[in-house]
């Protein structure tokens, strides 16, 4: 079977590896049908690595697939040949002290599809998965499955978040993730929503799932611009009065999705005092600084997002629900011969790109 493979920093190979074979008694074997590309593909993609977790080349990436039920072991009890399935990629132990409190994201034995030292990925024509992993899904939803698991991190992040209603929310980055959530937050009765991105495209996205106001931090001072709405007149093409829109300046909750260290600042300085800052993006440094005086004063919360938990059913049912905005998240389709191109389009940030699917079958 073919397998994509990363070579070096920025290169793909497309090569043949032995087809998987079902080994555990729960285990089923899937015929890949999409992958699509996240952010952090695009790290290892880019420097090879995401802090201690260094690619050893040649290896397979992709965690977002949903694929075909091929064959099934003797233990597996709910799935059977030709289901349509999404692939939850956290192989949990269910033993450890972390998934008996149920934490299975942060399990001590967890095995992450495409992730360094872990497990190959989803790139590859067929995959060896426990049943526990996958998640049928209706016909309509099957082609939007890949959206699946960043819709599950961003309803986990807004868990972490509590009550939406009446807050005013700052979400930094647009991605598939950061849509989601404003989507989210729209839907759940969030006062006010303002996000940034630094492509267009994902910022007219924002704007039809729900913010009130966006900005592009790299042509504009996001917190400036900020600060000045409560103080302005002026409508700004928006339907409301500015001053009841924004307030007194400051923001409950602030969502980074992009793991920018502008954007962890810009957070900082909008939230109000006993504020909630949530991290769901990943740095691409191995550090980030925070003025310690800052978040003392104004006694800033901050959470940290480590993937999605156990929140697939969940994000299947918001799916389902909201399919027909959702469905604008997927930008791009490329066969599996054209996985560099792929990758070095949704690396840069080109041609209004919010969502790469990987087309396998």
């Amino acid at each position: 079977m073919l397998a994509a493979k990363l070579t070096s920093r920025g290169n793909f190979s497309l090569q043949s590896v032995p087809e998987p074979v079902i080994r555990q008694p729960d285990e089923v074997l899937l015929k890949m049908v999409q992958v699509g590309i996240c952010g952090s593909d695009l790290h290892y993609f880019r420097q090879g690595g995401i802090g201690d977790q260094i690619v050893a080349y040649p290896f397979i990436i992709g965690h977002e697939g949903i694929a075909l039920i091929q064959e099934v072991g003797p233990d597996v009890k709910e799935l059977k040949p030709g289901d349509k399935i999404v692939i939850d990629p956290a192989i949990t132990c269910g033993r450890c002290d972390q998934c008996l409190a149920g934490r299975p994201h942060t399990c001590r034995h967890l095995k992450f599809l495409g992730c360094p030292g872990q497990q190959e990925g989803c790139l590859q024509e067929y995959l060896v998965m426990p049943e526990k992993n996958c998640f049928v899904i209706d016909e309509d939803l099957f082609p939007l499955g890949v959206l699946v698991e960043p819709l599950a991190i961003a309803l986990f992040a807004a868990q972490m978040g509590g009550n939406l209603t009446g807050k005013k929310v700052a979400i930094f980055g647009c991605g598939p993730i950061g849509l989601g959530l404003i989507l989210h937050c729209h839907l759940s009765g969030a006062k006010k929503i303002v996000a940034t991105d630094k492509v267009q495209a994902r910022l007219d996205e924002a704007r039809r799932f729900g913010a009130n106001w966006v900005g592009n931090p790299d042509r504009q001072d996001i917190v400036a611009e900020l600060n000045s709405l409560a103080d302005s007149d002026s409508s700004l093409n928006l339907s409301e009065n500015i001053k009841d829109i924004f307030g007194a300046k400051e923001f409950d909750l602030a969502f980074d999705c992009c793991g920018d260290q502008q954007a962890l600042n810009q957070a900082v300085s909008i939230l109000k005092p006993g504020g909630l800052l949530i991290i769901i993006g990943i740095p691409e440094t191995n550090q980030i600084y925070f003025d310690p005086h800052v978040l003392r004063r104004k006694e800033i919360t901050i959470y940290h997002v480590r993937r999605q938990n156990n929140f697939f059913p969940q994000a299947i049912a918001f799916l389902k629900a909201q399919k027909n905005r959702l469905k604008s998240l997927i930008t791009h389709h490329f066969p599996l011969k054209d996985i560099q191109k792929a990758f070095d389009i949704a690396s840069n940030y080109q041609d209004g790109v919010i969502k790469a699917v990987i087309d396998l079958s």
